[in-house]
């Protein structure tokens, strides 16, 4: 299954949380939330990504529903709705957490030492 992109995200965010704001907006938004991913769990460093509408996003499915959560909680923090951005804001942190746990269990550890040396 191919990872998906910034066009569908946006459209899932528009068709399950009707908003005003423009594209260019909740693209800044979702920029946000892959820097978050580069820079926490990927460690890579830099400013915020370029994103294209085509281009896929860093985390597969089934964890990139986390970029939606990211999204709609920005919009109901501007709307001043307290209630629904904690929600989602909790459903961001817990799709993160969840990404990051399934990254550590399947990466392949850094080889940096051969042996322990004791004394």
């Amino acid at each position: 299954m191919a990872n998906i992109t910034p066009a569908q995200v946006l459209e899932q965010v528009d068709a399950l949380t009707p908003n005003q704001y423009a594209k260019a907006e909740k693209l800044r938004w979702l920029a946000q939330a892959e820097g978050f991913v580069l820079r926490e769990i990927r460690h890579e460093t830099g400013g915020l990504p370029a994103l294209a509408d085509d281009a896929p996003l860093t985390v597969e499915p089934p964890y990139d529903e986390l970029y939606r959560h990211y999204v709609e909680a920005q919009i109901h923090y501007c709307n001043g709705e307290t209630a629904r951005y904690n929600s989602a804001a909790a459903n961001w942190n817990n799709g993160l957490l969840t990404y990051r746990d399934y990254v550590c269990r399947t990466a392949s550890p850094v080889q940096g030492v051969r042996a322990l040396k004791l004394c």
